[in-house]
């Protein structure tokens, strides 16, 4: 493509922007925040926090020079973070020259230091895509400030070509399903049309994302990588192939939507992510700032920001930051989202910030980034996370921690005999993992019930998890394994470094728990303490528990369940619990844990004939309502 057309269509971009007007419509304290960055990398002070830094790293390293291939923090990950580029955007939006004049300078001297694009650290498939498109969104804004001349701007549209073409070479099977295809295709497919035209890496990198797209994304929207950081990373690439490309094909359009409203659901109170599989705890407020102006969704604004934020506004622009500000915001209806393609689930009594929530898992491994989360749950009571996922600290493949927090002893599960039947082997990879079964989920009237099986093998064990979650602020939780022998069941719970909601919180358990101080890693490279509870429970053959986490000011009791309202059912059989919330209100829960093949199969609790598996009944102020949760 001729120079003159470049610019053209780069000016077409400077225009929809309306980059002139960008740096007035950015909030003072953002600004600031971009002030300090450029004076950190102005000193070539590099520091990874963004929300969205895959590997952050808060620890601040200054490079007297720039070795694009050296690391710092004792992990490779910082080397790739550096070659990313994503400070880029600080250093365009600056109203300060010097700042601009750096973010030119580094793009140039990455490529003067890379004449051939060649396999080494520095240019990693992933890094290559992400700091494309990073330089690609730096152009407008260099053009527009008059910092380009015709050499430099055919020097960065060269080396673009150059790695897009390195991308096409290196392509293989597996970035099919990796977010790793879908970030380089997303960049190629954002880039090519505005400086390329005969080389067919647009039509390349389109072809593949029609196959990505279909492969990476389920039908309920969940991405199969089963971690959520890297979800949102498709999502977002995602969002800014929408932007430079709108004539984007409508499949492709569809599965980006998805995505967006699969995570919208799976958002706690806190207006975070939870630390599922690989992935940090953090703010999504600016990924659905974004989604709600691309999509034009004011549901989605109700979990954005109320004016655009910087990260959004450099992509976007000023006019669609004007538009966004202007969009109403529609409160969400729906509380639930069942994730039957992935396994993954999540229920909210509200989207108020007091809300309680929770998350079950019970999918597929997915990627690397799997966890062993299986039968994992997460609890939020009153909008404060109660019991969490441990998350995953780092990927150095010699931290004994990176495998530890991928085990089954990260997450809220069940371990027989210290036996384990999801075993990481290393950093990526696992010596064997179990089979989990087809999930059971019910929704009526504020109770909702779930039901995930997992069968291991060597020895042949099967667990399976029975959740009753009532929104008031009652979750009783019944774990039954069967494995033949004598054995000892542990259930762990890990609670959250901020233990102050936990005295607001009473337990009922079958057995006495145990309180142990262990590590957990909210955000990369970060770890906190925090304790865990452990249950132990003994037994033969089958065994049973029941763990129930309900507000302290309510009351817990047994309750006896009958057959043919005359014999009392033994607890081996069913476990039953009344919930007291008032004098005026109540509910009855009732779970059995085999078949009733002996004897009457009419039964009675409360003075109520059923015949059901999990049946639950309401009484409030005399009147009762009763549910058939699993027949």
């Amino acid at each position: 493509m001729k120079l003159d057309q470049i610019k053209r269509n780069l000016l077409e971009v400077i225009q929809r922007k309306d980059i002139a007007n960008i740096w007035n419509k950015i909030l003072e304290k953002e600004k600031k925040h971009v002030y300090t960055k450029c004076e950190q990398l102005k000193n070539n002070i590099f520091v990874f926090d963004k929300t969205w830094d895959m590997e952050p790293c808060s620890v601040e390293y200054q490079l007297h020079s720039i070795d694009w291939n050296e690391d710092r923090n004792d992990d490779e990950e910082w080397c790739f973070m550096l070659n990313r580029m994503d400070y880029l955007n600080y250093l365009m939006l600056s109203d300060d020259y010097a700042s601009n004049q750096k973010g030119k300078q580094l793009i140039l001297e990455w490529i003067f230091a890379h004449p051939i694009i060649k396999a080494e650290k520095s240019t990693r498939t992933l890094d290559t895509a992400i700091r494309m498109m990073n330089m690609f969104e730096a152009l407008p804004y260099l053009l527009y400030k008059n910092m380009l001349n015709d050499t430099e701007l055919t020097i960065i549209c060269e080396s673009l070509i150059a790695q897009g073409k390195y991308l096409k070479e290196h392509y293989i099977n597996k970035y099919i399903t990796s977010n790793w295809g879908s970030i380089q295709t997303f960049s190629c497919v954002s880039i090519f049309s505005y400086i390329e035209e005969n080389s067919g890496l647009y039509s390349w990198a389109l072809e593949q994302l029609l196959l990505q797209m279909r492969c990476q994304v389920y039908p309920d929207g969940m991405c199969w990588e089963q971690s959520t950081m890297y979800h949102v990373e498709v999502l977002h690439y995602g969002m800014k192939a929408m932007f430079y490309q709108p004539q984007l094909e409508r499949s492709i359009i569809d599965s980006i939507y998805k995505l967006a409203e699969s995570l919208f659901y799976q958002v706690t109170p806190q207006k975070t992510i939870e630390a599922f599989g690989d992935s940090d705890r953090s703010n999504v407020q600016d990924i659905f700032t974004f989604a709600a102006s691309i999509f034009q969704d004011p549901k989605l604004k109700y979990l954005g920001y109320p004016q655009m934020d910087v990260e959004t506004i450099y992509t976007m622009g000023s006019i669609e930051s004007d538009n966004y500000k202007k969009m109403i915001i529609e409160k969400p209806v729906q509380k639930t989202y069942d994730g039957e393609d992935s396994g993954m689930y999540v229920v909210r009594s509200s989207f108020l910030e007091d809300a309680h929530y929770m998350m079950f898992t019970n999918g597929s491994l997915g990627s690397g980034h799997g966890h062993s989360d299986n039968l994992h749950v997460s609890i939020y009571f009153r909008g404060k996370p109660l019991f969490i996922d441990s998350g995953r600290y780092t990927y150095r493949e010699d931290h004994p921690l990176r495998v530890h927090l991928k085990s089954m002893y990260a997450h809220n599960s069940v371990i027989v005999d210290q036996h384990v039947s999801c075993v990481p082997k290393d950093s990526w990879s696992y010596h064997d993992f179990a089979v989990p079964l087809k999930n059971y989920v019910r929704h009526k009237d504020g109770i909702h019930y779930y039901e995930g099986s997992l069968i291991s093998h060597h020895p042949l064990q099967i667990w399976t998890r029975k959740i009753i979650f009532i929104e008031q602020g009652i979750w009783m939780i019944v774990d039954e394994v069967r494995e033949d022998g004598e054995h000892e069941m542990v259930t762990r719970f890990h609670m959250d470094v901020d233990e102050n909601i936990w005295k607001q919180v009473y337990v009922d358990a079958t057995c006495e728990f145990t309180m142990k101080e262990e590590m957990c890693s909210l955000k990369y490279n970060e770890l906190s303490k925090h304790k865990v509870l452990y249950f132990k429970h003994q037994f033969q053959d089958i065994g049973n528990s029941c763990i129930c986490f309900v507000d302290r000011h309510y009351q817990v009791e047994n309750v006896d369940v009958f057959q043919d309202n005359t014999a009392i059912i033994d607890s081996s059989l069913v476990s039953a619990r009344k919930f007291i919330l008032s004098q005026d209100e109540y509910y009855i829960v009732v779970v059995f844990h085999k078949e009733v093949y002996k004897g009457k199969k009419i039964l009675f609790v409360d003075e109520e004939a059923f015949h059901a598996k999990v049946f639950v009944v309401h009484n409030k102020k005399g009147k009762k309502n009763t549910y058939v949760l699993r027949g």
